[in-house]
């Protein structure tokens, strides 16, 4: 599977920059949002699934936060249980912007599936035709969801560092009590 699969290869040109940068503000803060998104667009946002690929088969690819499932990107963005609170916030106001705004029926014809749901938050170009958004909409909705991808890593980094002092508790307790 490339690592590109959610970018919109047929969108723009060699002389346009893509929404995901054109709707950030110029602050630290919003370009390490957007930096957070991209790699994700890009395949190179590292999750479980890549890292058992990249250590030879000898790492566990199932998400270290709900201990479900295997944990590619769409796990994270759509599935993982750890992560829903950051769904509920992010997500609702993403598919609010786009059922306000576009023809009736419009999401649930497209967006019935994680995989759908994933590519528009990743990537909203493949949908701007079906969607209707001119370049104010579109620079929303990009601004939405990059606070979903950022909001969403932010809460599995510290949601990994509670499960690991949590683990290092427990450890050391069944040390101490084994005496």
């Amino acid at each position: 599977m490339s690592s590109l699969k959610f970018l919109n290869l047929n969108f723009g040109n060699a002389n346009s920059t893509h929404p995901v940068w054109d709707s950030v503000e110029q602050n630290l803060i919003e370009i390490r949002k957007a930096s957070t998104k991209v790699r994700m667009l890009t395949g190179t946002y590292m999750v479980q699934a890549d890292k058992h690929k990249f250590s030879q088969y000898t790492i566990d690819p199932t998400c270290l936060l709900c201990h479900r499932e295997i944990e590619d990107i769409l796990h994270v963005l759509t599935q993982c249980p750890v992560l829903c609170n950051e769904r509920k916030e992010y997500f609702t106001p993403i598919k609010q912007l786009v059922t306000e705004n576009s023809p009736p029926g419009t999401w649930e014809l497209l967006f019935n599936n994680t995989l759908a749901a994933t590519q528009l938050v990743l990537d909203c170009t493949k949908y701007i035709k079906n969607l209707g958004f001119k370049k104010e909409l579109i620079n929303k909705l990009e601004t939405l969801t990059r606070h979903f991808c950022y909001k969403t890593t932010l809460q599995k980094i510290i949601s990994s560092e509670k499960a690991r002092r949590l683990t290092i508790i427990i450890k050391n307790w069944m040390v101490k009590h084994r005496q």
